[in-house]
C-alpha cells in the first residue's frame, strides 16, 4: 500500500479529480463506494504507545495483518523509547464499520494542522498508523481533532485505468477502446518509469551483453509473471535470432515474492520457496559465461490476458522447475469420504529431461497442526517418480492434502540447490 499510494500522492489532483470529473469511477458511479468509504471527525483521546499496543495486543505492523507470535510481546519488557513509540491513536468515538483497508488521517486542529498521514488499520476505536511520518504523529494530542479519510486509498485502486502505457503492455488492452486508444481520461504523466528509475537506478530496455537467467516466480504478488516476459520480449528485440546464446527465463511454479524458505511460510501447503531455483540459476550462468557450457533452455509458457499458462507435463514445460501432479486414483483433484474410511491418492514428481534427479517426496493431510512426512518409498537416480498414499481422518471437514517434492541437478540431497513443486487435492469427510 505504501509504496504505490504515495507514489501517485505526486500527482494529488487526481484525487480530487477521481470524485469529481466524468470518466473516473468516484463520479461515474458513486454508488459503488457507499458502503466503503469514510470520512469520518472525531477527537484524540490518547496516543497508542508499542507498549500499550502489546498490553491489548492490538497489530500494529503496518504492512500485513498477519499478527506475529499473535502478539508482539516484544515490547511487554521495553522500558525505553521503542517502548513508548507511537504507533496509534484511540479516538473519543467509535469509527463506523467498513472493510478498510488503508486511508489517511487528517489532522485538523493543534500543532500538526493540516498534515495528512497515513493509516493502516482501524481495531474499534483505535486507528493505526501506517508508515508515519514520527515528528507529526507524535506532537499529536489529547482533544486534537481528526478526520479518517479512505477516498484516495479507494480512488487509487483504479489509477491504473488512467495511466495507459504503449502497446508492449498488451496487459493493459482491456483499458483501450478498437483503435487503440485509452477508454478513461489519462493524467499527464506516466509515474512507472519514474517509480523504476528511483527503485532500481535504470529503465529496463533488454539491452545487454554476455549472459544472463531471469528466475521468476508464478505466483509473485508483487512483480507479476507477465512482467518477466515483458522483459524477455525486450530482450528478444535486442538480440533477434541469437537470444538463446545470451538469455534465459525460468519460472518457480507456486513460488511467492519473499525469498524466505518454505519451511517458514505461513500456508506452507500452498507456497514453496524459489531460493533453490536461484542458487542454481547462478551456478548456472557461470559456468555458461566461464566455460561456454549452455543451460537448460527457457521455461514454455503462453500469456492469456496478462495469465501465464504452462503446459501440463515437465517435458513440455522445460526450465528446470519440476511438475508435480496429485489426484485421487481415478484422476480427480476433490474426493468426498466418510470419517474412518481411507482415501487413497496418487502423485507424480517429474523433472524436465537432463535437469536432475528426484531427491524427495512429502505428505501433508491438510490437519491442523500437521507436518510434511517424508516419503520413504523415493527410489533414487529417476527423473520422475509415481508415489501413493493412503490416509483416514477421524474428523469431518475438508482437508487439503499436499505432495511437495523436490528435484536436485546431480540428486544430492544437500539444501542450497533443491528444486521445489507441490500439488494438493480437497478431501472431504462427512460422518
Amino acid at each position: 500500500m505504501a509504496t504505490n499510494y504515495y507514489v501517485v500522492a505526486a500527482d494529488s489532483s487526481y484525487f480530487t479529480d477521481f470524485w469529481s470529473k466524468p470518466g473516473y469511477l468516484g463520479y461515474d458511479a458513486p454508488e459503488r463506494y457507499r458502503k466503503d468509504r469514510i470520512q469520518f471527525t472525531a477527537g484524540v483521546a490518547e496516543l497508542v504507545t508499542a507498549a500499550d499496543a502489546a498490553n491489548t495486543q492490538l497489530n500494529t505492523d503496518a504492512s500485513s495483518e498477519r499478527k506475529r507470535g499473535e502478539v508482539d510481546t516484544a515490547f511487554k519488557s521495553l522500558k525505553g523509547a521503542e517502548g513508548e513509540r507511537v504507533v496509534g491513536l484511540r479516538l473519543n468515538e467509535m469509527p463506523p464499520s467498513v472493510y478498510f483497508l488503508g486511508g489517511d488521517l487528517i489532522i485538523n486542529s493543534g500543532d500538526q494542522q493540516g498534515k495528512r498521514v497515513p493509516l493502516a488499520r482501524i481495531i474499534d476505536d483505535v486507528v493505526i498508523f501506517g508508515f508515519a511520518d514520527p515528528s507529526v504523529i507524535n506532537n499529536v494530542k489529547p482533544g486534537d481533532s481528526v478526520t479518517v479519510d479512505n477516498s484516495n486509498f479507494l480512488a487509487i485502486e483504479t489509477y491504473h485505468r488512467h495511466q495507459v502505457p504503449g502497446p508492449d503492455y498488451t496487459v493493459w488492452d482491456e483499458w483501450r477502446n478498437a483503435d487503440g486508444t485509452p477508454k478513461y481520461p489519462q493524467r499527464e504523466r506516466l509515474i512507472g518509469p519514474g517509480f523504476v528509475q528511483a527503485t532500481s537506478g535504470s529503465l529496463q530496455t533488454g539491452k545487454f551483453e554476455g549472459k544472463m537467467i531471469v528466475v521468476a516466480s508464478l505466483w509473485d504478488q508483487e512483480a507479476y509473471p507477465w512482467q518477466a516476459d515483458w522483459y524477455r520480449q525486450r530482450v528478444n528485440e535486442h538480440f533477434g535470432a541469437d537470444v538463446d546464446d545470451h538469455f534465459r527465463l525460468w519460472y518457480s511454479d507456486h513460488a511467492v515474492h519473499g525469498d524466505v524458505t518454505h519451511k517458514t511460510l505461513e500456508g506452507q501447503t500452498y507456497v514453496v520457496s524459489y531460493i533453490g531455483m536461484l542458487h542454481q540459476a547462478l551456478r548456472d550462468v557461470a559456468r555458461w559465461a566461464e566455460e561456454g557450457v549452455a543451460p537448460a533452455p527457457s521455461t514454455r509458457y503462453e500469456i492469456e490476458r496478462g495469465q501465464l499458462i504452462l503446459p501440463p507435463t515437465a517435458q513440455a514445460r522445460a526450465g528446470i522447475n519440476p511438475v508435480v501432479t496429485l489426484t485421487t486414483t481415478d484422476g480427480n483433484k476433490r474426493i468426498d469420504v466418510k470419517v474412518g474410511e481411507e482415501v487413497t491418492l496418487q502423485g507424480t514428481i517429474s523433472a524436465p529431461p537432463n535437469t536432475g534427479l528426484v531427491t524427495n517426496a512429502e505428505w501433508h493431510w491438510g490437519e491442523d497442526g500437521g507436518q510434511f512426512i517424508a516419503d520413504a518409498n523415493v527410489p533414487e537416480d529417476q527423473q520422475s517418480v509415481t508415489l501413493t498414499a493412503r490416509h483416514s481422518y477421524n474428523t469431518a471437514g475438508t482437508y487439503f492434502v499436499a505432495l511437495r517434492g523436490s528435484v536436485e541437478r546431480s540428486g544430492d540431497k544437500l539444501p542450497y540447490t533443491q528444486l521445489f513443486n507441490l500439488d494438493r487435492v480437497r478431501v472431504v469427510v462427512t460422518d
